[in-house]
């Protein structure tokens, strides 16, 4: 007898929305039910059932948070496709009856180039930051200072909402660090971005994606977290929404304390590996600091085909932090003599910054036929006073007393324009142009005391920088996606252009222009079963181009070293191939396994080493951007979740790595091999008791790391923690604490053989930290009045 296919397009019934990993099922319509095809919808909200005989059946649908969907379907004989159209679903909770075809929706699942870890299905993290999220994606790792890091590597793009963040390093982190993680839907890992996204930066794209409009009604709530570092502040959201507009309102005060011990041996070698010098020092560093923020944000829908986003948040901060030393040097080669001496340093900053944009989207009759625009821009400014004393224990004519100052603004503006038609049923071509500006000035400056005065003297020449960087980035993609069953094949092809213009006032031999263009190619396979094995294969090519202050030749000078700039250095242009599997279970959860290989050109390190300095007299440590050489990184990664029960599941995140490179150190020289293999672990722990007690322990493992003459220490660490709800949720409540044992320190050596050194620093990472929420209102708001940054959580950003 002739088979038939079945399918169809799931939506959120109030805001169009495609509904992923549906679960859906044709079973008989008697009291058996007996089930004839099942399936799960895919990232757009179609769904394919095959192989169904002709007759008379029901449609079952199910998703957690929604009513179950049940709807006669009639196959009649002889037809070879049934298209049912697109189908709303109700957002209810709602017990499901009869048949069984449901299935809740995995932490960590694939989809196509994108690897998901669904923040909002993980009860562990929902008291946390998304920070503390970002901890659990795959491969994905934030460290004490907040910098994120993917598969070990730094240069990741951060995205929100399917856009470039466009905020400067430290706006990002504190924006990432206050982001309650229970305003999150999911995480996206790209670490094979397609030509969709941008080609910069060879560690892949981090894509944040906040929680989706919600329907009617308004929503207040508001709490305290504080931890014993110490640290903590109040916040407040308000949510008020009806079938066409959605507002939401966040602000929020954070006070921190931190405090920072350190030790640190070197010894430094001239060419003819004499000893030049041996150094030894403790340090002691604090940091005071106070910041705070507001976040505005909007949707507008006009009609089921045309809507509007808008948002605008801002957010001050204060910082004071004091650094106090004492360090022993012996010279022997140049000044020979022993040199002890006192440092204390400290610092003053105020700061502040700002953003805000539009997004318009505009959908055709034709399902999936659309057409997007967006435009925003971001500042910031900050400014910093004072000062450095030194002062020698015998030798005070070597005195030093100074004070320190300096200014920087950043202002950029961004707009871009998508397109996506659907050439057929199972295709679509997508094509995108993007353009933006940025204006970076900056002074930085030290004047020094007089002998025997009060007065500072004129800046000093050597430590004075008075800069302007002008930026302009254009780009323009293609992509081409086609389903032939359940396999499916995504082609692009992306032009990136750059220039910069940087400006040293007080420096003009060391200004450099410099402007980059090419075509970085992708492709991406995807296979998925009826039986939910889901297979992947893909290739691209990835840039990371030099920044403007490392083509300079401008030499800063610090107290006792150097930097400069490269004007030799080279684009670095990485080919990365990925290879994945991962197998979805019913009731025991999910595998995953995948395997990738990055081969670089002209990879840009930093590289340290002593030379002799005319303006110190003796030989320094300096520090300048190079290329190494070739390089190659590749591993495998395993992910499993394990179900125990409904309300209990283990976590596995595994990484196993071999990193490879090739650098010419000095001419002469034999060249610098460098061979690293690592490996990386997380183990998670939740469960749920008696309703409205959460348990949730976790441990981490990352092994050394080696690079350009540098060798990191393991990282490890152990945590855990407990969250109580009460009154129906109305009050919750959650104590966390973070490194049982205090075993995170910092620890670094140096490889290279002229200059040997060794440094630990040291916080108390062991941290308790606990807080408290109240809320009112309709609790299916609560996601979206936790976005905290939500505006720029939109999808226009």
């Amino acid at each position: 007898m002739a088979q038939s296919t079945v399918k169809g397009t799931l939506v959120d019934s109030l805001n169009k929305d495609k509904l992923f990993y549906v679960s859906v099922g044709i079973v008989t319509p008697d009291t058996n039910m007996r089930v004839i095809g099942a399936a799960f919808t895919e990232a757009d909200g179609s769904f394919t059932i095959t192989d169904v005989p002709s007759g008379s059946y029901l449609l079952k649908a199910s998703l957690v948070g929604y009513d179950m969907l049940t709807r006669p379907v009639t196959v009649p004989a002889g037809t070879a496709t049934v298209d049912l159209g697109t189908i709303g679903m109700k957002k209810m909770s709602a017990a499901l009856e009869g048949v069984s075809v449901t299935a809740t929706k995995p932490v960590y699942m694939m989809d196509g180039e994108k690897t998901l870890y669904n923040v909002s299905e993980d009860p562990s993290v929902q008291t946390g930051t998304a920070s503390d999220a970002l901890q659990n994606a795959p491969g994905v790792e934030v460290d004490v200072e907040g910098n994120i890091t993917l598969r070990g590597v730094s240069s990741v793009e951060i995205w929100i909402n399917d856009k470039p963040s466009h905020l400067n390093e430290e706006s990002l982190k504190t924006f990432i660090q206050q982001l309650p993680a229970n305003s999150l839907e999911r995480i996206e890992v790209i670490t094979n971005p397609s030509a969709r996204y941008s080609a910069k930066g060879t560690g892949g794209i981090i894509n944040i994606v906040t929680t989706s409009k919600i329907s009617k009604n308004q929503f207040v709530s508001f709490g305290i977290n504080a931890s014993s570092k110490p640290d903590g502040g109040p916040w407040l959201s308000y949510v008020w929404s009806n079938d066409k507009l959605s507002l939401n309102f966040y602000i929020y005060s954070h006070l921190s304390y931190q405090k920072t011990s350190s030790l640190a041996r070197a010894v430094r070698f001239n060419e003819q590996m004499d000893t030049s010098s041996a150094a030894w020092g403790i340090g002691l560093w604090r940091n005071y600091s106070v910041w705070g923020g507001c976040y505005f944000n909007g949707d507008y829908e006009f009609d089921t085909l045309n809507s509007i986003s808008f948002w605008a948040g801002g957010y001050p901060s204060w910082g004071k932090s004091t650094n106090k030393s004492y360090n022993l040097r012996s010279e022997f080669i140049y000044n020979p003599d022993v040199y002890s001496y006192e440092t204390d340093e400290a610092s003053r900053g105020l700061g502040g910054g700002g953003y805000g944009g539009l997004y318009y989207e505009h959908k055709f009759k034709k399902e999936g036929h659309q057409i997007s625009a967006d435009i925003g821009g971001n500042l910031y400014i900050s400014d910093n006073k004072g000062h450095f004393i030194r002062e020698y224990d015998d030798k005070t004519n070597l005195n030093r007393n100074k004070k320190t100052g300096g200014t920087s603004q950043s202002y950029s503006g961004y707009g871009s324009v998508d397109y996506t038609y659907p050439y057929h049923k199972d295709g679509e071509i997508s094509v995108g142009v993007s353009g933006d500006y940025s204006y970076s000035p900056s002074l930085s400056r030290e004047d020094t005391l007089l002998a025997g005065t009060l007065s500072y003297f004129m800046t000093d020449s050597l430590r004075l920088k008075d800069a302007e960087n002008r930026s302009y980035g254009f780009s323009a993609y293609a992509t081409l996606q086609h389903k032939f069953g359940k396999f499916t094949l995504k082609g692009g092809l992306r032009s990136e252009y750059d220039f910069f213009d940087y400006r040293i006032l007080n420096s003009p031999d060391d200004n450099v222009k410099k402007g980059y263009w090419s075509l970085y190619p992708s492709l991406h396979l995807s296979y998925r079963t009826e039986s939910m094995h889901n297979f992947k294969l893909s290739y691209t090519r990835r840039v990371r181009n030099p920044g403007a202050s490392q083509l300079s030749t401008f030499i800063g000078y610090s107290e006792d070293s150097y930097s400069m700039g490269n004007p030799e250095l080279k684009q670095t242009f990485t080919h990365s191939v990925e290879a994945g599997w991962t197998k979805f279970f019913q009731k025991f959860g999910s595998v995953g396994l995948s395997a990738y290989f990055k081969h670089s050109n002209n990879e840009i390190s930093s590289l340290s080493d002593v030379a002799y300095s005319d303006v110190f007299g003796r030989i320094v440590t300096f520090s300048q951007p190079v290329n190494a050489g070739k390089s190659l990184n590749t591993g495998a990664e395993l992910n499993v979740t394990y179900r125990l029960k409904a309300f209990m599941n283990i976590r596995f995140y595994g990484n196993v790595y071999y990193a490879k490179s090739e650098f010419n150190f000095r001419n002469g020289t034999e060249p610098t091999k460098i061979d690293n293999l690592g490996y990386s672990f997380r183990l998670n722990f939740w469960a749920k008791l008696w309703k409205v007690l959460e348990v949730h322990a976790s441990a981490y493992y990352s092994s050394k790391s080696v690079s350009l003459f540098s060798v990191t220490k393991p990282r490890y660490g152990i945590n855990c923690g407990l969250r109580a709800d009460f009154l129906n949720r109305k009050i919750s409540v959650h104590l966390n604490v973070n490194d049982i044992f205090n075993w995170n320190a910092n620890k670094s050596t140096s490889t290279n053989p002229y200059y040997q050194y060794n440094t630990t620093s040291k916080s108390v990472s062991r941290t308790i930290s606990a807080g408290i929420t109240f809320r009112f209102g309709k609790m299916e708001l609560e996601s979206k009045a936790s976005q905290g940054g939500g505006g720029m959580g939109q999808p226009g950003e």
